[in-house]
Parts: structure tokens; C-alpha cells; sequence
């Protein structure tokens, strides 16, 4: 019979960030003791190393998305830790294990099921700012071999819902070419994983600072929509038109990216910055427009195979202490990131 407990002390309280009822500001965030919660049958808790943070986050707290009235929310949905301790009946995990968490709820692979929800942080489903939480044992992955904490923390949904995008329909390869729109944390997700299929990446960004780290990891066409209106066209010309875009920002940016698609092509709709878009033009023709939710566990199985065969790395931008989660919340509302914000514990 395997171990119940963690060969570490587990201390009886905890620290947690939670979003009390009616608070919609970073602000008013409280930063609580708590007791270290009990796995369950079937479940395991896990010691929190490290979170983190997405856009998804702040359109939770700020703008109500995927939030119930009068529910004490605690945030964040990307979490990296280890197996504390196992409930009764789990043979599929050991303490100690390195893993994370699966976005979705029953999502394995297909369309998701009608119990999926909104992710961790979401609805009436606790998130992971948090120093210890407990999960279903098959909400729960291994993390990639040869992987940071940090690094892990950064999969769950920017790295799995830019594989979505990549892969799970018309899925790019060796001599396809992606045009990424920006640089934040799916942005770059995508830019590892296509690397990592071989394909070739085009960056648009809106500002030239980050342009030599972008050609330090090979980026060799990179396009200013600051600077160059018609920035699809430029895309196309510069191309000859590409296999895959992926828009991070919204509709808004819809029409340009058919634009800079190649015949067939597809357009993948993950940013919901920008809602506002003009009817779709002539560019449609012959191309497609997805929408994407992160993904199953199968995705995340996938994510995982071709990123240990890559050795390819997420990169993070700048780490927080799990003290410091509302410094690493504004951190993310600032533009011209590079990569993801992530929080880290001492647990």
C-alpha cells in the first residue's frame, strides 16, 4: 500500500489569494490563511510550486467571464507541483510525482463533454493560487521530462491551447509556414511548437524591442502592424502566403489574417481582446476561421511527446512570489510582454 502522506511536513494552514464575492479588482484581492485541504477518494493533493498567470485570469476577475455571483473564487488555472498525498483508491500517482494540471474537467479527447466547465478558476471550480489543492486524480499529468516547475506551470492552457491551433486541425509540419500575431504566452507557445514541428514562423508584433530575441530563436521574418497597415498583404507578399495564423488578439484581426493565408489556410481564433470585426471579405474564400478552448487531455499528452523529443522550453518573462500574485496581475495587464508571468511558492 502506498504512502498517504508526504515524507515532508505538511503544515496544517496555507496561504491562498481569493476573489471575494462581488470584488472585480486586483486591488481587493485577499491574501488568506487557510487549512491544507484533504484529498478525498480518488483524488490527490498537490504541493504548489509554481502558477502561471493568462489573460484569462484578469477577464475573470475584472470582467466577470466565467464567474458565478456570490462564489469566493479563488484564481488561476495553470498549476506545476508535486504529489503530497494520495486519497483512497489512487494507483496511478506516487508522492512526489512532478505534474500538472488538466484545463478541462472530463475532456479527454473528441469534443469536449457538456460537464467540461470553464477550467480551473472558473465557475463554481476552484483555481490554484494557492499553496496546496486537491484534484481528481485524472484531472492531473505528468510534466514534461527535464522540465522547471516555472516551465510546467506554463502549459496547461497557453501551451495546450497553442497546440490546439497548430495541431489538432489541418496540424502543420515540416515546411509549413505560421504567422504568430504577438508575443505573450500563447504567442510564444505557439512559436515553440511550431519550431518544433518544423515549420517556419513569421512574428507580427507592434513594437521592435523584442525583435532580436525573436531572431535569437530563429524568428527571421518579423512584421510591424505599427508600422505596415495592410499588414496582411505584407504577410502574403512576404510568404507567398501562410499555412496557419495564429490570432491572438480577435475578430478585429480576422479579415488581414485570411489576408496573409495562403489557399487552404486556416485562421485560429484565440484571442478575446478585440470582438470588434467588420463582415468577412473575399479572403474567406477557399480558407477557414476556428475558434479554440484550450484542449483535451489527449492534446496535452501530445504537447508533451513533441516537446521532450524538441527540447524546446516555454519562456517566462519574470517569476513573482505567490505573496506578490496582485505585483504579477498588473504585471500582466502591461503591454509588450515577452513570454508568460509566473508565481512561485515556497511549499
Amino acid at each position: 500500500m502506498r504512502n498517504q502522506t508526504s515524507p515532508q511536513p505538511t503544515p496544517e494552514t496555507m496561504n491562498r489569494w481569493v476573489a471575494k464575492s462581488g470584488v472585480d479588482s486586483i486591488a481587493d484581492l485577499t491574501f488568506e490563511r487557510t487549512p491544507v485541504p484533504v484529498p478525498g477518494p480518488g483524488e490527490v493533493r498537490i504541493r504548489v510550486k509554481a502558477v502561471s498567470l493568462n489573460a484569462r485570469d484578469l477577464m475573470v476577475l475584472e470582467h466577470g467571464f466565467m464567474r458565478l455571483p456570490d462564489v469566493d473564487l479563488v484564481l488561476g488555472s495553470d498549476v506545476s507541483g508535486t504529489v503530497d498525498a494520495l486519497g483512497e483508491g489512487v494507483a496511478e500517482w506516487q508522492v512526489g510525482d512532478h505534474v500538472v494540471n488538466l484545463h478541462f474537467n472530463g475532456w479527454l479527447d473528441g469534443a469536449p463533454p457538456t460537464t467540461a466547465g470553464g477550467g480551473l478558476g472558473s465557475l463554481s471550480e476552484q483555481g490554484v493560487l494557492a499553496e496546496y489543492i486537491v484534484l481528481p486524480a485524472d484531472r492531473i499529468a505528468a510534466a514534461p521530462s527535464g522540465y522547471t516547475h516555472p516551465e510546467a506551470a506554463c502549459l496547461p492552457c497557453a501551451g495546450v491551447t497553442a497546440w490546439n491551433a497548430l495541431m489538432a486541425s489541418q496540424p502543420i509540419g515540416e515546411g509549413d509556414n505560421v504567422l504568430v500575431i504577438g508575443t505573450g504566452g500563447v504567442a510564444i507557445s505557439a512559436m515553440m511548437i511550431a519550431r518544433g514541428a518544423g515549420a517556419e514562423v513569421i512574428q507580427l508584433v507592434r513594437r521592435d524591442d523584442h525583435n532580436d530575441r525573436l531572431q535569437s530563436r530563429g524568428i527571421e521574418t518579423i512584421i510591424n502592424s505599427a508600422t505596415e497597415d495592410d499588414w496582411g498583404k505584407a504577410v502574403a507578399e512576404a510568404t507567398g502566403g501562410v499555412t496557419k495564423v495564429i490570432n491572438t488578439i480577435g475578430f478585429s484581426a480576422v479579415n488581414p489574417a485570411l489576408a496573409a493565408c495562403a489557399y487552404g489556410g486556416e485562421v485560429a481564433v484565440i484571442g478575446l481582446r478585440d470582438q470588434e470585426g467588420s463582415a468577412l471579405g473575399y479572403d474567406l474564400f477557399g480558407k477557414s476561421v476556428r475558434g479554440i478552448m484550450v484542449g483535451s487531455a489527449s492534446m496535452y499528452a501530445a504537447l508533451k511527446e513533441q516537446l521532450e523529443a524538441s527540447g524546446e522550453k516555454p519562456v517566462i518573462e519574470r517569476t513573482f512570489p505567490l505573496s506578490e500574485t496582485n505585483a504579477a496581475l498588473e504585471a500582466m495587464k502591461q503591454s509588450g510582454r515577452f513570454g508568460k508571468i509566473v508565481v512561485t511558492t515556497e511549499a
